[in-house]
């Protein structure tokens, strides 16, 4: 049956429930990376700066010789300009470049996404246009294929990052980086941990084929599945992206891994 766009019930706003947890928050994977990083506003709704890190859910790379990263300035700003555009031809990720202090945005994102928060705040240029909707399944409500649409042009713009170039840009803006992330509040923990940790919290997210149904609670609409509801922040946003988009994002993050240089075996900690 196919899809019959609906209104919301009155005094119910076209939106999704937000995450009961708000904190104090990764393709930026726009991406989680560069212009990877950038990609994560259009996931976010609640984001705030993140707070002081818990115990390490797994450990940091090791430091000691390479994790005890070399830290610094950014290169100067034609520089840095330089390598993020070499990333992509995507005109929206040119634009979410130009909002400045792409640094420290790219630090807190991959903080925030590492933390399972939404880096809405950092990534402004990604919100997506229109507004949510629902439909009419088999009797049921459900996301609107028109709500997961919004996304398309955000799902390709990651889709559209050279991860090479994105690997170089790594490379040379890593000093500054983090220096960037420990001055968040990070001082014993290596932003490649981080970024690692962002990625495959996208990777590692559930994709749903088929109807997602949704129930009004209050003012919003929340998962009507239990389960779904459960998810954590990132989770429930690459879900309303709908399974194409996400799709397309994980892939973009599993190349991102490797091409990062941060790749490595699964530890048992990071089983969720």
């Amino acid at each position: 049956m196919s899809p019959e766009p609906i209104r919301a019930p009155e005094g119910v706003r076209p939106t999704l429930k937000r995450s009961s947890r708000l904190p104090a928050i990764l393709l930026s994977l726009a991406v989680v990376g560069g212009g990877g990083f950038l990609a994560w506003r259009y996931l976010a709704r609640d984001a705030q700066q993140p707070p002081p890190p818990p115990p390490p859910a797994y450990p940091a790379a090791a430091d000691g010789g390479a994790a005890a990263a070399a830290e610094g300035p950014a290169p100067d700003a034609s520089t840095t300009k330089g390598l993020l555009e070499a990333v992509s031809k995507s005109e929206l990720l040119r634009k979410a470049l130009a909002e400045g202090d792409v640094i420290r945005r790219w630090a807190v994102v991959a903080a925030n996404l590492a933390l399972g928060e939404s880096p809405r705040r950092e990534l402004g240029a990604f919100a997506p246009a229109g507004t949510f909707a629902v439909a009419t399944v088999g009797g049921r409500t459900a996301i609107a294929p028109e709500a997961y649409a919004r996304y398309d042009a955000f799902a390709d713009a990651v889709s559209s990052v050279d991860g090479e170039a994105l690997a170089t840009a790594w490379r040379t803006l890593h000093p500054a980086l983090q220096a960037a992330y420990r001055a968040l509040g990070y001082p014993y923990r290596t932003v490649d941990a981080a970024m690692l940790r962002a990625l495959r919290r996208i990777e590692d997210a559930p994709v749903h084929d088929g109807p997602v149904y949704v129930e009004p609670e209050g003012k919003v609409y929340a998962y009507a599945d239990p389960r779904l509801e459960a998810l954590g922040q990132v989770e429930k946003h690459l879900l309303r992206m709908g399974p194409r988009n996400t799709r397309a994002i994980q892939a973009k993050a599993r190349e991102l891994e490797v091409a990062l240089g941060l790749s490595r075996p699964r530890v048992a900690s990071e089983r969720r």
